[in-house]
């Protein structure tokens, strides 16, 4: 069963391995810029059937890039490697290939934020207890 925890930490590592500077999210100053921050958020669940053996889940992701020179440029760098990690391959979370299919990007301030979401199903453990 994959959870958020374990979709963030594999962001985290496909972004770290590109040379990206990924800090925690709970980290909110004295960090070295560039950096990226990733979160990943519950957005829908499906069961599949009338037994409820597997779901149909969404997560959202926001990875938020922090520009070091602050400037638009610095973060369309950001944007086309980030693209290129995320949209066009698949990449594991665990025993799954996930795809892409739509990304969104705005640029504030020197602050980007990219979003997209990850769907996939997994089968629901699902024992009934009775008292």
């Amino acid at each position: 069963m994959i959870t958020e925890k374990d979709i963030q930490t594999r962001i985290s590592e496909i972004l770290t391995d590109a040379g990206f500077n990924v800090v925690a999210s709970e980290v909110e100053e004295g960090f070295n810029k560039p950096a990226v921050f990733v979160s990943v958020f519950p957005a829908d669940a499906k069961l599949l059937s009338c037994g409820g053996a597997g779901e149909e889940v969404t997560d959202s992701i926001e990875i938020k890039y922090i520009s070091a020179l602050e400037t638009v440029e610095d973060c369309i760098g950001a944007y086309s490697r980030i693209k290129e990690l995320f949209l066009y391959p698949t990449f594991d979370i665990m025993d799954r290939h996930l795809t892409i299919h739509e990304m969104n990007f705005e640029i504030e301030k020197g602050v980007m934020y990219v979003y997209f979401d990850i769907n996939f199903i997994q089968a629901v453990d699902k024992t009934e207890k009775y008292d």
